[in-house]
């Protein structure tokens, strides 16, 4: 497993949060999507039966939503998993990323509820550290453009730069691409989570990889605990 230092000024600010990292290798080439889509379809349709007749605010008061509302709501956004799991529950939306990895990523979120990010393993470029975010360090985001993680925010970062920030997200640099053999899970999670949500999340990762990458060979699931 890929190491991760955790600065001081992290465990400080964000102590009793965890960590779940999970790597996954052998992710080429991948299947044709049926059996996954088989298995996404029963995930929205589990979405739907949990949250479907529930408003945005009812959602945000179950488990885990809840656990992440206060961090979110403080930078005045909402946590958006929820928005995402919403969107599949009521408003009809589908889980439909054209590539299967980050499709059975995404369904896995959607199902725990746990924010996730995953990063190429051969675009990270080691040591991976965690660490509280300047207010002047960018990082190029998913949505093409490069944005400031707010001061305080916390961040995973590699040799080269931010590569995560629970507010902002992944970074376009490290996402997972069509090429991406080798990859890395990251599950942030706040102090109110257990360990088995977290651990439960991890075998759903990769139990949909499998399915995405028939191929697939998990490593063993860590949980770092801040």
């Amino acid at each position: 497993m890929i190491a991760v230092e955790i600065s001081a000024a992290a465990r400080s600010s964000y102590g009793g949060w965890s960590l779940g990292l999970l790597e996954v290798e052998a992710l080429l080439p991948r299947a044709d999507g049926r059996v996954l889509d088989a298995e996404v379809a029963l995930v929205e349709e589990g979405l739907k039966s949990r949250y479907g007749n529930l408003s945005r605010k009812e959602i945000a008061r179950t488990e885990p939503p809840i656990a992440y509302e206060g961090y979110f709501s403080r930078s005045g956004k909402a946590y958006p998993v929820l928005l995402q799991a919403e969107g599949v529950a009521s408003k009809g939306r589908r889980i439909a990323m054209s590539d299967p990895l980050i499709r059975a990523m995404f369904a896995a979120e959607l199902e725990g509820m746990l924010l996730t990010a995953g990063h190429d393993l051969g675009a990270l470029d080691p040591p991976l550290s965690l660490d509280l975010a300047s207010g002047s360090e960018p990082m190029p985001t998913l949505g093409g453009s490069e944005k400031l993680p707010p001061h305080g925010d916390l961040v995973m970062r590699d040799g080269r730069g931010i590569v995560a920030s629970v507010l902002l997200g992944p970074d376009a640099r490290t996402s997972i691409a069509p090429a991406t053999a080798r990859l890395l899970f990251v599950i942030y999670a706040p102090a109110a989570i257990a360990r088995e949500p977290i651990l439960s999340q991890l075998g759903r990762l990769a139990g949909l990889t499998s399915l995405a990458c028939p191929g697939a060979r998990a490593g063993v699931p860590e949980i770092v605990r801040l």
